[in-house]
């Protein structure tokens, strides 16, 4: 009976040894298999990887597409013709314009909330007194980085095209607040600069004209 108690106790030795050396022989927690799943680029990894890259590719060139609407009037320096609206006693003192609608649309590319940079066709039409149109094809830019906000600016020629063909040079600042996503109420300030015909007292009469004017903007954002 000593004998194959003896016998038990040395199988039950060798058994606990075997299996303490395969234990051994396995792998640690968090290396291996479970490792090599969480590399980047296996299989099983890929996915998730290719969803960071996207994320973290620098973002392309978006478009913007603004349309406006507005109504405006303005100050003429300049008033050889003694117009009805003078302000003052003298050629040269202050004149109202007619009030006038203007009506825009632009395309700019860049950033989308940087500096974008493009073209602008404006059409402005008198609604009293002497019938008058001018055209304006412009350089457009815009900055879409304030909250809330669209800032702009234009520079180009202002083509008259009633009553009298003339072209003039145009400058214009602009903001636009958005009272809804795409939709912004605008003001801007407009400054223009035409020749005329010669008069008794110059030989080449020039028009400065100040203008602002407010309306609305519809912006369209085209994300890459």
């Amino acid at each position: 009976m000593l004998e194959l108690r003896t016998g038990l106790a040395l199988v039950a030795v060798l058994l606990g040894a075997s299996f303490g050396r395969a234990a051994a022989a396995q792998p640690a927690p968090g290396r291996g298999e479970a490792a090599a799943e969480a590399r980047p680029g296996e299989e099983g990894g890929g996915a998730e990887l290719e969803a960071y890259r996207a994320l973290a590719r620098p973002p392309g060139t978006a478009a913007r597409v603004v349309s406006s609407l507005a109504m405006g009037t303005g100050l003429r320096f300049n008033n050889p013709y003694r117009l009805q609206t003078q302000l003052g006693d003298t050629a040269e003192s202050l004149s109202l314009t007619a009030g006038y609608l203007d009506l825009g649309v632009a395309l700019a590319l860049g950033p989308a909330d940087g500096v974008q940079h493009g073209g602008a066709l404006r059409l402005s039409i008198a609604l009293s007194g002497v019938p008058q149109e001018s055209l304006t094809p412009s350089y457009f830019v815009a900055y879409r980085g304030l909250p809330r906000a669209l800032a702009y600016g234009r520079l180009g020629a202002a083509i008259l095209i009633e009553p009298d063909v003339n072209v003039g040079g145009e400058l214009a600042v602009g903001l636009g607040y958005y009272l809804l996503a795409g939709v912004a109420l605008s003001g801007e300030l407009v400054g223009d600069l035409f020749y005329g015909a010669a008069t008794y007292e110059a030989a080449y009469t020039v028009y400065p004209v100040v203008s602002a004017q407010l309306g609305l903007m519809i912006d369209h954002e085209l994300l890459p």
